[in-house]
């Protein structure tokens, strides 16, 4: 593969948080496959020193925004007069929250988000792949019905991202190393196993590697697997639709009978209370304005989710 260009920022952390990144990540071979099936082309000594260059600046620019609130802001509004003529007071409470919120909660988000993105992005990558599996297993077996080789089939598969999505780019990436490295194709095909953050497509391509170090019929590999993961897509999309189903009774319960009959209740105990209407109107805000806005999002959100538990694009 071509060496990877660090950008002047990554240069720049890896230059002053370098050793930083070698003392954390001293034989730390869990980040580095996290980081080869997240796609991100660093290693993890420089991904931890760009990572420790965002927290630091992250820092820097809250001790200056704090710095410069303080000394300028709080001045300025002590200047100014409010709508009772009084000036403008900053706490002292108030500074300090927005000093920790600045300088330490901020950096640490920025902490937190560098330390959960490797594994996020290889689910992220292993979903995609699970998910657009069958149909490109239905795709090679096609292009292997028509005599392609495997490096043809694989290159096919690269030029189609915007179908197989993440299976494109992992095709590609052994594509490159066949053709243009000159690398055989087993070796390859074994490197991009433990490269794969899916286990199913992992699963795929071990069989090709076993397929052909045992002088198999590979033609016949993949159609058996295009159907295999066929059939097991079927049952996954009817699994889907049945909880589909079952949620949207309890949306129709829940959703639509339970307002209505909520409503309904609340306006005749309204009406027929002689005491505390106040409380009882203001619940029949909270019901109208909170609680009946939340059980639709959560139905939104579960029905998303199912969708795109299908969904190919």
């Amino acid at each position: 593969m071509a060496p990877v260009v660090l950008s002047g920022l990554q240069s720049l952390s890896l230059l002053l948080f370098g050793w930083l990144g070698r003392l954390l990540t001293k034989n730390s071979f869990g980040l580095k496959q996290q980081l080869v099936k997240a796609r991100i082309p660093l290693l993890p000594e420089g991904y931890v020193a760009h990572a420790a260059m965002q927290v630091f600046a992250t820092f820097i620019a809250g001790l200056a925004l704090v710095f410069a609130f303080i000394v300028v802001g709080v001045p300025f509004l002590a200047q100014m007069t409010g709508p009772d003529g009084e000036p403008i007071i900053v706490s002292e409470f108030i500074q300090a929250i927005l000093a920790l919120v600045l300088v330490i909660v901020l950096p640490l988000l920025i902490a937190m988000v560098n330390w959960l993105e490797p594994g996020l992005r290889v689910g992220s990558r292993a979903t995609d792949m699970d998910r657009k599996l069958p149909f490109a297993a239905s795709y090679t077996a096609a292009m292997a019905a028509a005599n392609a080789t495997p490096a043809m089939i694989f290159k096919s598969l690269a030029r189609s991202e915007d179908i197989y999505g993440e299976i494109s780019k992992d095709a590609a990436w052994v594509y490159h190393s066949v053709e243009f490295m000159a690398r055989d194709l087993v070796t390859t095909l074994k490197e991009a196993v433990e490269r794969s953050p899916s286990e199913r497509f992992a699963e795929f391509l071990q069989g090709i590697v076993g397929t052909l170090t045992s002088g198999g019929n590979l033609k016949l590999y993949f159609l058996n697997r295009a159907e295999y993961y066929a059939q097991a897509n079927r049952v996954h999309v009817k699994s889907v639709i049945q909880q589909m189903a079952l949620f949207a009774e309890a949306y129709v319960v829940m959703a639509v009978a339970l307002p209505i009959f909520a409503m309904i209740m609340a306006v005749i105990t309204f009406w027929v209370s002689g005491s505390g209407m106040k409380l009882e109107e203001e619940h029949l805000y909270m019901m109208v304005f909170l609680m009946f806005p939340i059980i639709q999002i959560f139905f939104a959100y579960i029905f998303l989710a199912l969708s795109n538990e299908v969904a190919i694009d």
